[in-house]
C-alpha cells in the first residue's frame, strides 16, 4: 500500500506519542512495540566508559568553580564542604571498574 507523506507523518507521530514504532505488515503500516535492544558486553563496557568520563569531566568543572570560588575568597554558605564532596565523587568514579557489566554509578553530590 502507498501512503501519501501526510498520511505516514501522522502515523509517525502516533507512534511516537504512543511510544511504538512503525513497522509494515502484509502491505500495511501498523504501530507495533520495539523491539529490545541487546547490547553486547564489549558495547555495555564501552557504554560505561563514557559515562564515567563524562561524569568526571562534570565532576572537574565543579571542583574547578568551587576551588575558584575559595581561592578568591568568595564562597557563600557550604561551598567549601560541596568542594570536598566533589573531591571524593571524583575519586570514587575514578575507582569503578567499567568492565563490570551490572556497574553502578554514585549519586552525585548535591
Amino acid at each position: 500500500m502507498t501512503y501519501t507523506n501526510e498520511e505516514y507523518a501522522e502515523m509517525a507521530i502516533k507512534a511516537n506519542e504512543e511510544g511504538k514504532t512503525l513497522k509494515e505488515v502484509k502491505g500495511k503500516l501498523k504501530l507495533v512495540e520495539p523491539d529490545s535492544i541487546h547490547l553486547s558486553d564489549e558495547q555495555i563496557v564501552s557504554q560505561n566508559q563514557v559515562i564515567k568520563n563524562s561524569l568526571i569531566n562534570e565532576a572537574n568543572e565543579k571542583i574547578s568553580l568551587f576551588k575558584d570560588v575559595i581561592d578568591l575568597d568568595m564562597q557563600e554558605s557550604n561551598e567549601e564542604e560541596q568542594l570536598k564532596q566533589w573531591k571524593k565523587y571524583r575519586i570514587i568514579l575514578t575507582r569503578i571498574d567499567v568492565s563490570d557489566i551490572n556497574v553502578i554509578f554514585p549519586k552525585k553530590p548535591v
